[in-house]
């Protein structure tokens, strides 16, 4: 039975603060769930800070749940190769993933490779084709929680049911709810992406970076408080580099809030001495660009919705941005979606609105909690200095038979916990327990 046809269904006015990936996501689960969703974007045009993002079977998953996952495939690739190599020289150390066939066999959905902007696309176009309604340069400078009431900058009050904040992870929503200024604090972790062309390379059988060039293929070198990714981007025709480096800072102006030019000498001095065909990738000449920021950590607030039963709920980055290591950061948001849409598919009164706030809250901050352990967790295991540590780790990877051991990515019971999760499905189960229990109570009075 769908929303629409169920009598007891209550459709609700959603507003959503911010245009990113898990504002999208909410608004098309919300949508199809029956519900009006309008989403509030203080920037002119929609766009994705980024270049190349990595969806595990748990974030496509949903996408396929909503209908769009072939639209992205257009723009995607399934790795065909991947592998950890040693910072030193390259060489392989273990799988970084299973061959594609076996993910989707195994977890009903592939692991995939796609452009920001090409997945924003998407998610936009499927927003707007289902009746979402995006408005841009609109900025949210007051919520009123007491009737659910954006005010933006121009004086304008917008009423609805549920307020979401889905506003990245400088949120203003986050500071409503923390009741304080809540900015997001620097790390010592400093990010730079090159792009770079794949023609230039291919054009030399000899170049040592020849082998990266392959299509399907993602590469991730571990080292001394540092790694790097590779992977090709945009049909194959451009290779994405990532580099993520331990900088300590010496003075408050060294932290870099957004993406910026950097001198290409600036990375061969931080990445001296590491494999010859990573240090090729920094030295291509010509139409290399290369961009630099800082690593932002979030104050994560102890609860996502208010506490005082307002309809108010933060998501997505604005509730647990996350560190790139696990690659999680858009898969977590899309479950986030996944479980507003289903348990706000039954919603039968506004008067539950809390309630149905409240289980969402209990079904996906334990696991969301738990997967940043495990990521920071990661960035330990990327970061090791060479000796016995480090020994024991490329020991464990090559293995990869380490059943109690998540840190590491080739565990199949870990993969299984991670990849194979039904977000939709967790969060219906818990929100007929709380049904159920709403039912038993009435039937004893």
């Amino acid at each position: 039975m769908t929303s629409a046809e169920n009598k007891d269904f209550c459709r609700l006015r959603f507003l959503i603060v911010g245009g990113g990936l898990a504002s999208l996501a909410s608004a098309l689960a919300l949508k199809q769930a029956g519900h009006d969703v309008t989403i509030f974007e203080r920037m002119p045009r929609l766009q994705q800070i980024g270049a190349g993002i990595q969806l595990s079977p748990n974030a496509t998953r949903t996408l396929r749940s909503w209908g769009i996952l072939d639209a992205v495939l257009k723009h995607a690739y399934q790795p065909r190769t991947s592998v950890f190599r040693s910072w030193h020289n390259g060489k392989v150390l273990a799988p970084f993933l299973p061959p594609s066939s076996y993910i989707e066999a195994t977890y009903g959905a592939p692991y995939i490779v796609v452009h920001r902007a090409d997945l924003l696309a998407v998610m936009v176009s499927a927003a707007e084709a289902c009746g979402v309604t995006i408005r841009l340069g609109c900025n949210v400078t007051d919520v009123r929680l007491e009737d659910a009431t954006v005010i933006l900058s121009d004086g304008e009050y917008v009423s609805g049911d549920v307020i979401l904040g889905a506003d990245g992870e400088r949120s203003y929503c986050r500071s409503v709810l923390a009741g304080r200024l809540d900015l997001p604090v620097p790390t010592d972790d400093v990010v730079a992406r090159i792009a770079v062309s794949r023609n230039d390379i291919l054009q030399d059988e000899k170049h040592p970076s020849w082998e990266l060039m392959q299509p399907g293929s993602v590469n991730v070198w571990l080292g001394p408080d540092s790694h790097a990714v590779s992977y090709l981007l945009n049909n194959s025709n451009i290779l994405n580099v990532v580099l993520i480096r331990k900088e300590p800072r010496r003075r408050p102006q060294d932290v870099m809030y957004g993406p910026q030019p950097v001198a290409l000498q600036d990375l061969r001095e931080s990445f001296d001495g590491w494999d010859p065909a990573l240090r090729a990738l920094i030295d291509v000449p010509g139409r290399s660009h290369c961009i630099k920021w800082t690593m932002l950590r979030i104050n994560e607030v102890k609860h996502w919705r208010h506490q005082g039963g307002a309809p108010f709920c933060v998501l997505g980055d604005a509730a647990h941005a996350m560190p790139p290591y696990l690659a999680q950061g858009a898969a977590q948001a899309f479950e986030d979606a996944a479980a507003l849409g289903s348990i706000f598919s039954k919603i039968s009164s506004k008067d539950r609105i809390a309630d149905a706030l409240q289980t969402f809250e209990s079904v996906r901050k334990p696991r969301v909690d738990k997967i940043l352990e495990l990521t920071l967790s990661r960035k330990d295991m990327y970061g090791m200095h060479d000796g016995e540590e480090q020994q024991l780790r490329d020991e464990r990877l090559a293995l990869g038979d380490d059943e109690e051991s998540p840190d590491y990515q080739a565990r199949p019971k870990f993969r299984e916990w991670l990849w194979g999760y039904d977000a939709a499905a967790d969060a219906a189960q818990a929100w007929e327990k709380v049904v159920q229990a709403a039912s038993s109570t009435r039937q004893a009075v």
